[in-house]
């Protein structure tokens, strides 16, 4: 008995020790300029350019888990995905003066939105690492360190689907993408009651959308007069 709890206390033990290595393996493998104690990671979601929303998820170490209390969701009205991931980090990014920065962004896709996100850190002069994840291959770009105005270099890594470090920042980015979909789905329920509701009045379907494109969302179509809609 006393043998057996030996053992499941040092399977424990492992245990943690796996897990708190994975920040450090992380940081090494992209040469981070700091540890990730709180890493976010986002996805976008739409149906055809219906109910286009952004996803934001949270990986806190101090509890080694997902933060859901740092969840945000974003509505967007960009139509292609790079514009929208373009404003969802924005949004974000906007939002540093009332919740702080994290210390990594995962981006999910290649370099091309490495990049983007690189430029909007940037341009904004915060501190931040980012990688992207694609299928097996991660694309790292480490931020400036802080008083130095060149730019990181960006390092691609192709990982095998067991290594820890991959199925780490996988988890990270399936959780996103999870949260931006259910909220796509709640969105499009919403949106889709709010069309039936205008198809009630006479309004044909392909007019809705042409006038969501205009107006930006229901209620101002509800709430306009009939020469704002004729037009």
């Amino acid at each position: 008995k006393i043998a057996q709890n030996n053992c499941s206390e040092l399977l424990r033990l492992d245990k943690i020790k796996d897990e708190s290595s994975i920040y450090k393996e992380i940081k090494e493998l992209f040469n981070l300029n700091t540890l990730p104690y709180l890493i976010e990671t986002f996805d976008n979601s739409h149906m055809m350019g219906q109910a286009t929303v952004g996803g934001m998820v949270a990986w806190n170490k101090e509890i080694n888990n997902f933060d859901k209390s740092l969840y945000r969701h974003y509505n967007l009205d960009s139509l292609d995905e790079y514009s929208q991931m373009k404003e969802l980090l924005s949004k974000r990014v906007d939002s540093f003066s009332k919740n702080s920065p994290p210390d990594l962004w995962v981006i999910d896709g290649g370099t091309t939105l490495l990049n983007l996100a690189f430029d909007i850190t940037n341009s904004f002069g915060v501190n931040l690492d980012i990688i992207a994840i694609s299928k097996q291959k991660v694309d790292a770009k480490s931020y400036r360190a802080k008083g130095n105005a060149k730019d990181g270099e960006i390092k691609s890594i192709n990982l095998l689907p067991s290594d820890k470090r991959l199925q780490f920042i996988q988890r990270l980015r399936d959780e996103a993408h999870r949260f931006a979909i259910t909220f796509h789905k709640k969105q499009k329920r919403k949106e889709d009651k709010e069309i039936s509701l205008l198809q009630i009045q006479g309004i044909g379907e392909a007019k809705i959308k042409k006038l969501l494109l205009y107006f930006g969302e229901f209620e101002k179509i509800k709430t306009s007069n009939f020469d704002e809609l004729k037009d």
